[in-house]
């Protein structure tokens, strides 16, 4: 019986001393690359001849960095909206905002949560690998400006996609 036990406790002692794989940490998004790309939004849209206001929010939709372009003429309240709204759905507002206008059901949860979520373009989910981090939005001129602008910042970072 001895016999049969001592290959068990020396494969139970190999199984207890086996190291467990490292957890690897989440990716986030930085506050300092959020500033930094929140201002490369405004510098974009600023190019153009456009003054507006961009939000950068974390995975969970909460603001990271809200900055209005002194000459913008509207309080910053869209941006964080639509990047809430980039995250919520991980989609672009460029998708959200058609969508919103065919799918009674998606147009439905927008109105229910108008305060907190605004499809239209100028909004981007950011992904690091698979993982959505977060998202960016510009707000206060067109919208095709806006998303031509948040796609223009948004590559000046290529940890995001």
């Amino acid at each position: 019986m001895l016999a049969i036990l001592a290959p068990m406790v020396i494969l139970a002692a190999g199984l207890a001393t086996t190291p467990e794989p490292q957890a690897q940490a989440a990716p986030s998004l930085t506050l300092s690359v959020a500033i930094d790309l929140a201002k490369a939004a405004i510098d974009a849209c600023a190019a153009k001849g456009a003054h507006v206001s961009a939000a950068v929010v974390d995975a969970s939709g909460n603001p990271l960095v809200v900055l209005r372009d002194e000459q913008s003429p509207k309080p910053p309240i869209a941006a964080p909206r639509k990047a809430n709204a980039a995250v919520v759905f991980d989609q672009p507002g460029s998708v959200m905002e058609p969508r919103e206008k065919t799918d009674p059901d998606f147009a439905a949860r927008i109105k229910a949560d108008a305060d907190h979520l605004n499809p239209h373009a100028g909004s981007l989910p950011l992904h690091v690998g698979t993982a959505l981090v977060g998202g960016l939005a510009i707000a206060d001129t067109s919208h095709e400006g806006a998303d031509s602008c948040a796609r223009a910042a948004l590559a000046k970072f290529p940890q995001f996609h």
